[in-house]
């Protein structure tokens, strides 16, 4: 495939061959053909419509935090927003936000302004276009309490504002996963509190996360989704699971929801790990584990 044609046309970064593992948070996955990194919203369009007119496929990633790359990488272009598209600006209780900012620094800033509505986020890494996508949340809180509105590129180039009114969500799922649509900017709804509140907030959040999940692994967060009325992470470690393991990838000993890169982990490794909790768990307690990440590329 060629993209020489498009380095010529964009403002953003590119690299061909691109070692997937150095771009998600679980360091796993094989090179993508060239990996594409806007600087703006019309960046996007140039690339969408480059990819389309040479018949060339292509994703759109973020922060790469919820998604496993397969071994055998990613054909095509892969659009990936993120710290060329990291700004954001605020007005009163009002932010507009480009949509590779990363969710957990955002807690952090905001709540040092006294602005209240993303603090819950502070231990995820997620960019905010993706968790605009798949509707993040932690604690008993959404993105969507406070999103207020998105900015997105169609896939025929066009940029447009959809309200939140105009669109469907629940948990870990919205209407954009489905639209197809690249979301490049966000408008969030805050609300005044103390600095002091938030900050301290945020610290506790932290300290927690610290305590009981194994941040000092790579890992995707959370890989199944809970059940309704129960956690995957309560039924996982109920089924004796935690410290299993393929290869270098180990079901935390920490957080029976994690699975965690201990060295040099495969997503065969990932996957066969995944199935066999999934099966362990159906037997001993007929629930069916669903998973949460987003698996791309090819064997």
């Amino acid at each position: 495939m060629d993209f020489s044609g498009l380095k010529k046309i964009v403002k953003g970064d590119i690299e061909v061959n691109a070692p997937m593992s150095q771009y998600t948070t679980w360091h796993i996955g094989g090179n993508a053909d060239c990996l594409f990194s806007p600087c703006d919203s019309e960046d996007i369009a140039l690339g969408l419509a480059y990819a389309k007119n040479k018949g060339i496929p292509y994703m759109v990633m973020g922060n790469g935090s919820n998604m496993l790359v397969l071994d055998g990488g990613i054909r095509g272009l892969v659009i990936r927003i993120g710290e060329n598209m990291a700004t954001y600006t605020v007005a009163g209780d009002k932010i507009e936000a480009l949509s590779g900012c990363i969710l957990a620094k955002m807690a952090r800033e905001t709540a040092k302004l006294g602005l209240g509505g993303l603090e819950w986020g502070a231990g995820i890494p997620a960019s905010l276009g993706g968790a605009a996508v798949m509707n993040a949340g932690a604690y008993g809180h959404s993105f969507y309490e406070t999103l207020a509105a998105v900015e997105v590129v169609e896939m025929d180039g066009n940029i447009s504002i959809i309200d939140i009114k105009d669109l469907s969500y629940g948990y870990r799922n919205t209407s954009l996963m489905k639209k197809g649509a690249v979301v490049t900017k966000v408008f969030l709804n805050m609300h005044k509190d103390n600095a002091e509140v938030l900050t301290n907030f945020v610290d506790e959040t932290l300290k927690t996360r610290r305590k009981n999940q194994p941040l000092e692994y790579p890992s995707a967060g959370s890989v199944f989704k809970n059940p309704q009325n129960d956690h995957a992470g309560r039924l996982i470690e109920a089924a004796g699971l935690r410290g299993l393991c393929h290869g270098d990838a180990q079901v935390s000993e920490k957080h029976g929801n994690f699975i965690v890169n201990i060295g040099s982990a495969k997503a065969t490794d990932v996957l066969e790990l995944i199935a066999e909790v999934r099966n362990i768990v159906k037997k001993k307690f007929d629930v069916d584990l669903e998973p949460e990440v987003r698996l791309v590329g090819e064997r």
